[in-house]
């Protein structure tokens, strides 16, 4: 089947502006026409590594985007805002963003790059791309990302450094960065087929966050549109839905992330509170105003406290994410058993893409009034 003729089906779109697939109702123009009996048995994997990328990158992109928010909370609390007579006279607010490197940019890196500029609060000045052919990425570069083929530059310039190459280009891209990265940097690898130890033992670093997804086989068959640019597809609700591993649907998806990805996620939060000389305890008040969600103005039964953390009262530790990985931890328990928490973390998670569907929305709305003023 021509290629146009597969991508247009995300181009129309219906009456609310949603994309649809316009071969629905034209089986001989579909995909699945020109497969052979045997080839039909693979359908499966289409919608599987669909549904894969569209996991790993929602979760990716929420960790930077509570990062982000991290930051901007403990630089508002460093440097108060001056109330001035005039609006006009104000100041551009100060700004502490997360710097964010991707290592290969092929199907992954480019969904996840536009996913972060779209849904985590990134600048495109923020991000640096580093990939074989940066001259392939033009619709970065009109973005404003900077894209290069300089390895160590990105890994030596980033606090967050994610790994998007193939198994067979990990020894390259180690050998690479090894001597280049910063103690604090976090490297977030979807290099599955690599354990953690085996990238600590390369990368001279135990900062690693990698997700543990396995597949649902009995969800093989599920409904999922694989036609949308993921980028897209986290615009829809049920979609995020089920990338998130505190979901009570996660059973209902094609593939699942392992809930031990949020308490590496939470060490690696206060691990960067630290590093910015943030005390224990307003780190672990951050830790509930951001991901919870909690108003720092009431008072909430269900918070996280210190000694979910650790229970150390001498000193505050940078936390070895390895350890984390491989051992339960005191925040295992208070996840497992919170419900009440599990379900604030998980209505902030959809929140972080909801919000951006919402003034979208209302930016549409504005936009069609001003053409109809005109």
């Amino acid at each position: 089947m021509d290629t146009r003729l597969r991508n247009m089906a995300s181009i129309d779109s219906d009456v609310t502006g949603n994309p649809y697939d316009i071969t629905k109702d034209l089986p001989s123009l579909q995909f699945e026409n020109g497969l052979s009996d045997l080839e039909r048995d693979y359908m499966c994997l289409r919608s599987r590594s669909h549904a894969l990328t569209v996991s790993v990158c929602a979760q990716a992109t929420y960790f930077i985007a509570i990062l982000n928010e991290a930051r901007k909370c403990i630089l508002e609390a460093k440097t108060p805002n001056v109330s001035k007579t005039s609006k006009f006279l104000q100041e551009a607010p100060p700004r502490d963003p997360t710097k964010v490197g991707v290592i290969g940019c092929g199907r992954l890196g480019l969904h996840l790059t536009n996913c972060l500029l779209t849904y985590a609060n990134v600048d495109p000045e923020d991000i640096k791309v580093s990939t074989r052919k940066p001259e392939t990425l033009s619709s970065l570069k009109e973005k404003g990302v900077r894209c290069c083929n300089d390895n160590a530059s990105v890994a030596s310039s980033v606090d967050v450094l994610f790994f998007c190459v193939l198994p067979s280009q990990l020894p390259t891209v180690a050998k690479d960065i090894a001597d280049h990265l910063k103690d604090h940097t976090i490297i977030y690898s979807f290099l599955s087929a690599i354990p953690i130890k085996r990238l600590q033992q390369l990368l001279h670093s135990v900062n690693i966050i990698q997700p543990e997804i396995t597949w649902q086989a009995k969800n093989a068959d599920a409904s999922w549109n694989v036609t949308q640019d993921v980028n897209l597809a986290l615009e829809n609700q049920q979609q995020v839905e089920v990338t998130c591993p505190l979901s009570s649907f996660k059973q209902e998806a094609i593939v699942e992330t392992n809930e031990k990805w949020f308490e590496l996620i939470l060490y690696a939060f206060v691990n960067v509170c630290k590093q910015l000389q943030v005390e224990r305890e307003k780190a672990v008040n951050i830790v509930n105003i951001v991901v919870l969600g909690q108003s720092p103005s009431r008072k909430y039964l269900s918070k996280f406290v210190t000694d979910d953390f650790t229970k150390r009262q001498d000193m505050w530790p940078v936390f070895n994410l390895g350890a984390v990985a491989a051992n339960p931890t005191p925040v295992t328990s208070t996840i497992t058993n919170n419900v009440e928490l599990r379900q604030m973390m998980h209505k902030k998670y959809k929140n972080n893409f909801d919000k951006f569907v919402y003034w979208k929305g209302i930016k549409q709305i504005k936009a069609k009034d001003n053409g109809n003023d005109t």
